[in-house]
C-alpha cells in the first residue's frame, strides 16, 4: 500500500502534487484560520509589536487560504474540461508557499536554531503540496489543431459578440426604441448565423475580415448619426442609418446562407438559440 501511493505521488498522471488531479473539492478557509488561532496566540505578549505581529501573521495565511481556494477552484475546472488551459496564474502553489512561510514565521518566535525553522516551513510547504497539490502544468487538450482552432474561433465569436453589444449600449444613447430594438435584431441575426458554425473548422476564421468589415461600417454610421452638424438627430437621418444597417445585414445574410452557413434555419430560430447561448454563457460566467 505504501509503495502504491508513493508511485501514485510520482507518477504525473495520477499525482496530485504534479498538477494532474485535484484531490479535494473545496479547501475549508475559516476551520483552516480556526486551526491555526492557537500558535497565533504565541505572538501576543502584551505589547503593540506582538499585536502587529499577529495581525500580519493572520492577514498573510488567510491570503494563502484564499488563494488556495482558487487555485483549488480553477484546477476543478480545468479538470472537469475537454480542452483547457494552464491556469497564467499559479495560485496553489503561492498558497502552499505563504502557509509555509507563515508556519516558519512562528516556528521562529520559540525555537531559537534557525535551521530548525526553515525544515520545519519546508516541511509544511511539502505537506501542503501532498494535500492539495500544484497548479496544472500543462495545456490540456489543446495539442491539437481542431482544438486551437476551436480556440481561435471561440475568441473571434466573442470579440464580435462583444462589439456588437458595445454598438448597442451606445445607441441607447439616441433614445429610440424602435431604431434601437432594429438593430437589436440585425445584430442578433449577424451573431445567430455565426453560431452556427463549428468553430472546429475554418469557415469563421475564413469570414472573420468580412464580419470586421460589416460591424467597421455599422459603427461608422453610428458615428455619424451622433456627429450630426446641429446636434439633433432628425428622424430621416434616423431612417437613412435604419436602412443602411438593414441592407448591409441583409447582405451579409444572403452571402452567409449562399455559403452554407445557418443552412434551413430561419431567423427566429437563429435568434431563440442566439438567446439560450447567452444565458448559458452568462450561467457559467
Amino acid at each position: 500500500m505504501i509503495n502504491t501511493a508513493m508511485s501514485d505521488f510520482v507518477d504525473y498522471d495520477k499525482s496530485a502534487a504534479l498538477g494532474k488531479r485535484s484531490p479535494v473539492e473545496e479547501v475549508p478557509v475559516g476551520f483552516m484560520v480556526l486551526a491555526t488561532c492557537p500558535l497565533i496566540l504565541w505572538l501576543l505578549d502584551g505589547t503593540v509589536a506582538g499585536f502587529a505581529s499577529a495581525l500580519l501573521i493572520i492577514l498573510l495565511f488567510a491570503v494563502g487560504l484564499v488563494f488556495l481556494s482558487v487555485g483549488q477552484k480553477q484546477h476543478l475546472a480545468y479538470s472537469m474540461a475537454e480542452v483547457a488551459p494552464r491556469p497564467k496564474i499559479p495560485f496553489k502553489l503561492i498558497g502552499n508557499c505563504l502557509i509555509a512561510l507563515v508556519i516558519g514565521l512562528l516556528a521562529s518566535t520559540k525555537i531559537a536554531v534557525p535551521m530548525i525553522s526553515m525544515v520545519i516551513g519546508f516541511s509544511t510547504f511539502i505537506l501542503c503540496l501532498v494535500s492539495f497539490g500544484l497548479d496544472p502544468m500543462r495545456d490540456k487538450g489543446m495539442d491539437t489543431p481542431e482544438a486551437r482552432l476551436r480556440i481561435v474561433s471561440q475568441a473571434l465569436y466573442d470579440d464580435f459578440d462583444t462589439r456588437f453589444e458595445a454598438l448597442l449600449a451606445d445607441l441607447e444613447q439616441v433614445a429610440d426604441d424602435e431604431l434601437y430594438a432594429r438593430t437589436r435584431i440585425a445584430s442578433d441575426t449577424v451573431m445567430g448565423l455565426l453560431s452556427t458554425i463549428d468553430f472546429g473548422t475554418p469557415t469563421l476564421k475564413r469570414i472573420a475580415p468580412s464580419v470586421s468589415k460589416l460591424l467597421a461600417k455599422m459603427e461608422a454610421e453610428f458615428a455619424a448619426l451622433l456627429n450630426s452638424p446641429d446636434g439633433q438627430i432628425t428622424a430621416l437621418q434616423r431612417r437613412k442609418f435604419d436602412n443602411k444597417i438593414q441592407i448591409m445585414v441583409d447582405s451579409f445574410e444572403a452571402r452567409a446562407r449562399r455559403s452554407g452557413i445557418a443552412d434551413g434555419r430561419d431567423n427566429f430560430e437563429l435568434q431563440t438559440n442566439l438567446l439560450f447561448d447567452r444565458k448559458h454563457r452568462n450561467l457559467k460566467v
